[in-house]
């Protein structure tokens, strides 16, 4: 059957969500971007909606250019800020859905090319900034009167009036297992550990693997939108399963020594749940959990395992008052890094087959590429690796067990001494490893006993990554997993 089909793509999401400093406005547009075609949905037949993308069909060319020119100009008033692609395919042929789909995702592409939409007024001389977005400041934000600023630009003041909105739904998604014992913060100083300039934020990023390649072989419509509603489902579920767990670390009284809730409030906000990808930020000391736990469980998914999905992740540790964009970027990064780090392993059947994950800890103000970082910062004077990052799922246990060993068998003075002598290279740091023996401290095994001996294997260590981690994973937390595994 031959139909008239617009394609939707919405250009520049991640920047439209994490371009704020201010959690609320970064929830407050991930709420406006999974609510932006509820209206279309309502209207006409679609083959699909989400992530920022949609499929709408229409009798006619006429009637598709008549209700996206409605769409569009409602879409200025109430998402300033967003910038739409709009195809139109009138010869749409949905017996042959697959070729159909790719054919005017391609004429999207070229029309991408040609122009990009103005959706913002620029600012003029007479007016003062929007501090959060250095657009004209347009409208007086009443509920934004008790801080620093109360004149903000049309776009941040959408932000914030969804983030009401965004909050009641999270609320209503997860009322079964918080009731009104927890809420989910909307700063991010409200995420828990110590309030102030030294207090630190995880940003995980999750993608799929393969995904694109997984929906084009989706050789119907109706398979596709079966997929796309199963992950969807799937990903909230996830991270239900992820919270509860969570609820039930927390609540118990060891882990609860060092990891103290902020009243209320959990350490733990999703941003993004949904298409194929997860966004969310939490305690800095739970980063690395919370992500692998939802990976496994993800992964575990009924839709998953008949899909052979997996899943990669980013984890980037960043201060609370880091500029929020860059940590994103940042996670995807890292993410990106994992993706090419399971790549190279494609000729191992077993760890083709895998999830990676990679970290981050920003320590001071350095803001670059993560490449550039690792090459600048994370070698020796000998020219070898100092880190073995990103790492597979199955190798985390063993990653986290060599930090309780760390901290258990060798002085916190001597960890930090190992740290600047792994900088100087194998010898000195073979030399210190001696030292340490004479002493009867030993250092953990992660993956080669060369690494016991010379502090590298095969021209690249562990340990730098042991020891930044060892402040960002409490040791009752690696205690508690440890004896819920046994």
């Amino acid at each position: 059957m031959t139909k008239t089909a617009v394609f939707i793509d919405i250009m520049s999401i991640q920047k439209y969500i994490f371009s704020s400093n201010q959690l609320k406005d970064n929830i407050g547009a991930s709420y406006i971007i999974e609510s932006i075609f509820d209206e279309l949905k309502e209207k006409f037949e679609y083959s699909y909606i989400g992530g920022g993308n949609a499929l709408i069909y229409f009798n006619t060319a006429a009637d598709a250019k008549n209700a996206m020119k409605e769409w569009s100009e409602k879409l200025l008033q109430t998402a300033p800020g967003l910038v739409p692609f709009i195809t139109v395919e009138e010869n749409f042929d949905t017996s042959v859905y697959a070729e159909s789909r790719e054919k005017i995702i391609n004429k999207a592409i070229k029309q991408k090319n040609k122009f990009i939409p103005i959706t913002v007024l620029s600012a003029f001389g007479i007016t003062a900034d929007c501090p959060r977005t250095g657009l004209s400041s347009e409208v007086f934000c009443e509920k934004c009167a008790g801080d620093d600023v109360s004149y903000l630009s049309s776009v941040s003041y959408t932000k914030i009036l969804k983030a009401e909105e965004a909050n009641a739904k999270i609320k209503k998604d997860f009322n079964d297992i918080l009731f009104n014992n927890y809420e989910f913060p909307d700063k991010f100083d409200e995420l828990g550990g110590t309030k102030g300039e030294n207090n630190h934020i995880a940003v995980v990023h999750i993608d799929g693997n393969d995904m694109g390649l997984t929906f084009k072989a989706q050789d119907s419509e109706k398979k596709m939108q079966e997929l796309s509603a199963g992950l969807a489902e799937g990903i909230k579920n996830s991270f239900k399963q992820v919270l509860q767990k969570l609820l039930k670390l927390i609540e118990n009284p060891k882990v609860n020594e060092e990891i103290t809730l902020n009243g209320k409030f959990l350490p733990i906000r999703p941003i993004v749940l949904g298409g194929d990808d997860v966004t969310f930020v939490c305690d800095a000391r739970i980063g690395l959990w919370c992500a692998v736990e939802f990976v496994k469980t993800f992964e575990s998914l009924d839709i998953c395992i008949a899909n052979n999905l997996t899943v990669c992740g980013g984890i980037s540790i960043v201060k609370t008052n880091y500029p929020f964009y860059r940590a994103y970027k940042m996670a995807e990064d890292l993410c990106a890094a994992a993706k090419k780090k399971r790549r190279e392993k494609a000729d191992d059947a077993d760890s083709s087959k895998g999830s990676y994950i990679d970290f981050h800890i920003s320590f001071g103000g350095i803001s670059d590429n993560i490449d550039r970082i690792r090459i600048n910062n994370y070698k020796s004077s000998d020219g070898k690796r100092l880190y073995k990052r990103p790492y597979k799922i199955e190798e985390i246990p063993k990653l986290l067990n060599c930090i309780k060993e760390l901290k258990e068998n060798v002085p916190q003075s001597k960890i930090k001494k190992f740290r600047e002598v792994l900088y100087s290279g194998e010898i000195a740091a073979t030399e210190f490893i001696k030292e340490l023996g004479y002493r009867k401290n030993k250092l953990p095994l992660f993956s080669h006993h060369d690494e016991q001996i010379k502090g590298f294997s095969n021209g690249e260590s562990p340990y730098i990554d042991i020891i930044e981690l060892m402040d960002f994973y409490p040791l009752s937390l690696i205690t508690e997993i440890t004896e819920e595994a046994q």
